[in-house]
């Protein structure tokens, strides 16, 4: 079978277009991976790293306000309950207990907040990795098939040649005259 020229031109051109398709995809996902890999709370990957990271959110202001609640109605009930100095020092001290539960609550909740980012860095960076495949192979790709076509031949930015100086015109030079005869 024949090939006609214009079939192979179609071809190199739409291989230079997808090339040029695939830097930018890979690009952007490059970006991405790059800034979610920095900023993990703005690469959720899905609705369930949103609710993890909501509901760690959310838990931990609330066990802050139940911790405040019981510190402050800890001792009026203490002083309230108790006679002497050191029976209010026991109940201060069994109080003081729950405090305890609320800190590991606390370290809890803060643990699957930090294993949530963990995750959502990992999964940025094998983004950020993808973009850069895809990159190197739009550029390969580019270079394979470019460099046959009339247009990006020379590359993407065609190379400027120096000017060369003119050359002389010894035509218009009229020949020396004769030397005079002694």
């Amino acid at each position: 079978m024949h090939e006609t020229s214009w079939v192979r031109s179609i071809y190199l051109y739409l291989m230079c277009v997808v090339s040029f398709a695939l830097v930018a995809l890979g690009s952007l996902g490059a970006i991405g991976g790059l800034v979610h890999t920095v900023a993990p709370d703005l690469g959720h990957r899905d609705t369930i790293d949103r609710i993890g990271i909501g509901l760690s959110n959310v838990a931990s202001s609330v066990v802050n306000l139940v911790d405040q609640a019981q510190g402050s109605n800890a001792e009026s009930f203490c002083r309230d309950s108790t006679v002497g100095n050191s029976e209010f020092d026991a109940c201060m001290k069994d109080q003081s207990s729950s405090s305890d539960q609320m800190s590991a609550i606390q370290d809890g909740i803060g643990e699957v907040k930090s294993e949530l980012q963990h995750q959502i860095r990992s999964s940025s960076i094998d983004q950020m990795i993808r973009g850069l495949l895809l990159v190197g192979a739009g550029l390969l790709l580019f270079r394979i098939h470019g460099k046959r076509t009339e247009l990006f031949a020379d590359g993407l930015l065609p190379v400027e040649t120096a000017a060369a100086p003119p050359a002389a015109d010894t035509a218009t030079i009229p020949p020396p005259p004769p030397a005079p005869a002694v």
